[in-house]
C-alpha cells in the first residue's frame, strides 16, 4: 500500500505536471514570430527533441493551421479598425478561416485566378472587416496551404 501511495505522490511533483503540460501544448510553443513578423515553425528542429514521435502527416497539417492562425492574429494587430471584430471571430471559430483558405487553394488548383477568387469573395463581403478578412485569408492561404501559388 505504501508503494501505491508513493507512486501517486511522485506523479504530483511539479516537474511531472510541467512535462504533461508541455506535451499537450508543445505545438503552440514551437512557433516564433521574428521582428520582421515572419512566423517560424520550430517543430522539426528544437521542439522535435522534446516531443514524442508522431506520424509525419498529422504534424504538418496541424503546424500549418497553427502557423496560419498565428500569422493571421499577428497581422491583425496592425489594423485596429478591424482587429477586435476579426480576432473575436477567429477565437470563436478558427476552422472557418482555415476552411476558407483551403478552399482558395482548391480553386487555384482548379485553374481559377487568385484575382477572380478574391473578387468573388469581396463581392459577397458585407463590411469593411469582411473585405479585409478576404484579403488576409487569401494572402495567407498561398503562404501556408498552397505555396506553389505564392508570389512573394
Amino acid at each position: 500500500m505504501k508503494f501505491v501511495y508513493l507512486g501517486a505522490a511522485i506523479c504530483l511533483l511539479p516537474g511531472m505536471q510541467l512535462k504533461a503540460i508541455a506535451q499537450v501544448e508543445a505545438d503552440y510553443v514551437c512557433f516564433m514570430t521574428t521582428n520582421s513578423g515572419q512566423v517560424v515553425d520550430l517543430s522539426q528542429s528544437i521542439c522535435k527533441l522534446t516531443q514524442s514521435p508522431q506520424p509525419v502527416a498529422a504534424p504538418v497539417a496541424v503546424s500549418n493551421d497553427q502557423a496560419f492562425i498565428a500569422d493571421y492574429k499577428r497581422t491583425l494587430m496592425s489594423y485596429p479598425d478591424v482587429r477586435d471584430k476579426l480576432l473575436t471571430s477567429m477565437e470563436k471559430s478558427p476552422e472557418a478561416s482555415i476552411s476558407q483558405a483551403k478552399s482558395i487553394c482548391n480553386d487555384l488548383k482548379a485553374g481559377i485566378s487568385l484575382n477572380d477568387i478574391q473578387q468573388n469573395q469581396v463581392d459577397a463581403a458585407t463590411s469593411k472587416a469582411a473585405v479585409f478578412n478576404v484579403s488576409l485569408v487569401t494572402h495567407l492561404a498561398t503562404r501556408y496551404y498552397c505555396p506553389e501559388f505564392n508570389n512573394p
